[in-house]
């Protein structure tokens, strides 16, 4: 593991003998899971066509969004692209403005959430619920600080995942099989890859069970992100517990505040810049290796200008 692997905090193994609290709010938890996948969770066949969805909501995350957009639009991506917030007061509509004209849809997840309720929707949880209520039935979710290094579409039309109708990518951990989640989410341990979730591929429609259960997860985030870091595991857990096979692409690789991700064949597609994130009013420190470097820093100058003219608070 190299030096910046090292830096991404993890969740703790946890050893102590647990309290019977503990263990009942675990065995009630497991009895929820069990009754839920025993319901049968059809699909509901209302998606189509192919999408990229990104949550992007405050300036934290909106420079980033703003530099991979318009990265994916000029190495030719056609895709449309959907970005999810939560309401007015991460996404104003002076800042929407700004992405006029780059094929940009902004979806309110305050709006949604009135038709499709969930608990405990803040956060992580928000990037399988946009995955899952996005209008399209092929989804590549990005994160807003992830840029892609060249046109990913080529992504949905890779064999194996046409076939299995899932490509993940692996983080630097595994979950050692002293963790108590495998038994909590009654799966046998498996020495495999953690899950990174700064993207996606998915197929709704060969996936559905699997997605409804990650997001069964998600919605008791306060429970399963004591034994997980935030959202990525629950997808891998979900995926295992049901049997859905999957692809998982190449390991990948860090570079100082970066996560770099390969495609099926091992080529570079993307850049995870998550301990590093584009601002507009903190430093963004040169890291070396990092693909289209000079191109950010000129869009984010662009950004930059925007702001001032329309008198943008940041």
């Amino acid at each position: 593991m190299d030096k910046f692997a090292a830096k991404i905090n993890r969740v703790p193994v946890t050893i102590a003998p647990k309290p019977a609290a503990v263990e009942d709010e675990i065995t009630k938890q497991k009895r929820e899971a069990r009754e839920f996948i025993s319901k049968s969770h059809p699909y509901p066949n209302t998606y189509s066509n192919r999408g990229i969805v990104m949550c992007a909501g405050g300036w934290k995350y909106l420079p980033g969004a703003w530099i991979t957009i318009n990265m994916l639009r000029r190495f030719g991506c056609k895709l449309p692209i959907q970005i999810w917030h939560f309401g007015e007061k991460e996404a104003p509509k002076n800042v929407q403005e700004i992405f006029n004209n780059l094929g940009v849809t902004w979806i309110d997840i305050e709006e949604v959430k009135k038709v499709h309720p969930m608990d405990n929707l803040r956060g992580w949880e928000a990037k399988p619920y946009s995955i899952v209520y996005s209008p399209y039935q092929e989804v590549l979710y990005l994160d807003a600080d992830n840029l892609p290094v060249k046109n990913p579409e080529f992504l949905f039309d890779d064999v194996k995942y046409k076939a299995l109708g899932a490509m993940f990518w692996p983080d630097f951990n595994r979950l050692g099989s002293d963790r108590p989640i495998w038994g909590i989410c009654d799966i046998t341990y498996r020495d495999e890859p953690e899950f990174e979730s700064g993207q996606i591929l998915v197929n709704k429609a060969k996936c559905w069970k699997a997605l409804m259960l990650t997001l069964f997860y998600n919605e008791r985030s306060p429970f399963y992100y004591k034994y997980v870091h935030g959202d990525k595991e629950t997808y891998h857990l979900a995926w295992r517990r049901l049997n859905q096979p999957y692809m998982m692409c190449p390991i990948m690789k860090g570079i100082d505040s970066t996560m770099v991700q390969h495609d099926p064949s091992g080529a570079v597609i993307f850049q995870h810049r998550n301990m590093d994130k584009w601002s507009l009013t903190n430093k963004n420190k040169v890291i070396n290796g990092f693909k289209f470097e000079s191109e950010c820093r000129e869009l984010l100058t662009i950004l930059s200008n925007k702001v001032i003219d329309q008198r943008i608070k940041v």
